[in-house]
């Protein structure tokens, strides 16, 4: 049977008991009457106690990695009899997404005292761990006893916490404040693709998290800046967060539509009763975005909401990726239906008007919101590829990009008609 108490910025909220499907959360009674108490999920409200079962093996399995050659070494590595998912955070569960830390009784006073450190990397550590990341591999040894953390999704990647010193590897409560992800391998320049299509959502006016790309030894990654971190007084705070897998209560298995997942609908109705109709109309332009980019991997794991005391927003955009630069290998399916169609090629304003009609936004709205991304995209591409950040390391997948979007976005206004 397994304990692990339940933080979040030095205080208890709860405790998580038990194994496999016999699984308990408990909210603390005294947690519950704080005015910043937040829940772990609008799925998992404080107005029930205890949960058990499904819904809570379900939520904390969004906190792990996709990647099974990372849970098969930890299983080894840890010793760990089982794969149940409390097993694993036994090992992991210190430094997640969101705010909440997963603890061990022996490690409780260390994480309650918020006692951590940074250990500043060379160069060469940093580039070894990009190396070793490849590799599903950790970026920590066999003998580490603090300061493990688990990154969910399935692309190879790691943490850090930026310093007035350097890059460095958090342990204890010091949380990690950047994401690195190596390029996908076989997509030649995958990781300038993602950064050239984050900036440009966000000069879209989508609310989307930083990037960067660097490199470690001689070993290029994109950062990401954590939108779930933020200072305070000289401090690194945590800020809670949760996929809408999560929050639906889906398995995370189960992200993509096609399996099982959220569709368009249900992600809606998520957002607007827990944030409200402001997001949902974000999300709508989020979904807009990825058909004009041809991204396939906005499912309901690429977009979250962040818990703060009594309110709920939709978090800035991550993960977007147009496919339109990896040679003849684009993208042709959506991972969300539009209404009821995800073969980009196929979806038309009629669909896009049945998708208004499923989030319950204006059709014409929505329409609008289309055409006049459309028309900007192209231009707000060739802006961010002209950048002599990204010239400079990957000029023929830019020009490559720039092209086929102007294209693309031409192609799809055409089916529009006049305006």
């Amino acid at each position: 049977m397994t304990t692990l108490h339940v933080v979040m910025n030095g205080t208890i909220i709860g405790d998580i008991e038990g194994s496999g499907s016999r699984l308990r959360l408990r909210y603390d009674p005294t947690a519950l009457r704080r005015e910043d108490f937040v829940p772990l999920s609008v799925n998992l409200p404080p107005t029930q106690a205890r949960w058990r079962g499904k819904p809570i093996i379900t939520w904390l399995s969004g906190l792990l990695p996709d990647r099974a050659g990372v849970i098969h070494r930890w299983r080894a590595q840890f010793g760990i009899r089982d794969l149940h998912v409390e097993s694993v955070l036994e090992h992991v569960g210190e430094d997640v997404a969101g705010a909440a830390q997963f603890v061990r009784p022996d490690r409780l006073e260390t994480v309650l005292e918020r006692k951590g450190f940074v250990e500043v990397l060379s160069d060469r550590e940093l580039g070894d761990i990009v190396r070793a990341a490849r590799h599903d591999m950790l970026p920590y040894d066999d003998t580490a006893a603090e300061g493990r953390f688990s990154l969910a999704g399935a692309q190879a990647k790691f943490a850090l916490q930026r310093t007035p010193d350097g890059w460095g590897l958090p342990s204890g409560a010091e949380p990690s404040t950047h994401i690195f992800k190596p390029a996908i391998p076989g997509l030649v320049d995958q990781d300038v693709t993602e950064m050239v299509t984050m900036r440009s959502a966000a000069l879209l006016g989508l609310p989307t998290a930083k990037t960067s790309i660097s490199t470690f030894d001689g070993e290029r990654v994109i950062g990401i800046e954590r939108y779930d971190r933020f200072l305070v007084d000289g401090r690194w705070t945590r800020i809670h967060q949760e996929d809408l897998c999560q929050a639906a209560g889906v398995d995370p298995k189960l992200k993509y539509e096609s399996q099982g997942g959220p569709g368009v609908a249900m992600c809606a109705a998520i957002i607007r009763r827990s944030c409200g109709d402001e997001d949902v109309r974000r999300f709508a332009r989020s979904l807009v975005f990825n058909h004009l980019v041809r991204g396939s991997d906005a499912h309901a794991r690429n977009y979250s909401i962040l818990l703060t005391p009594g309110e709920a927003r939709l978090a800035p955009l991550y993960d977007l990726n147009s496919t339109l630069s990896f040679g003849e290998r684009w993208a042709t399916h959506a991972a969300m239906r539009i209404g009821g169609e995800d073969r980009f090629d196929h979806i038309t304003p009629t669909h896009w008007r049945q998708a208004a009609r499923d989030m319950d936004v204006d059709p014409e709205w929505l329409c609008a919101e289309f055409r006049a991304m459309a028309e900007r995209l192209p231009d707000v591409i060739m802006t961010v590829s002209h950048d002599d950040e990204i010239r400079d390391i990957a000029p023929m997948t830019a020009t490559t990009l720039v092209e086929r979007t102007s294209g693309w976005c031409a192609q799809v206004l055409r089916g529009w008609g006049p305006s």
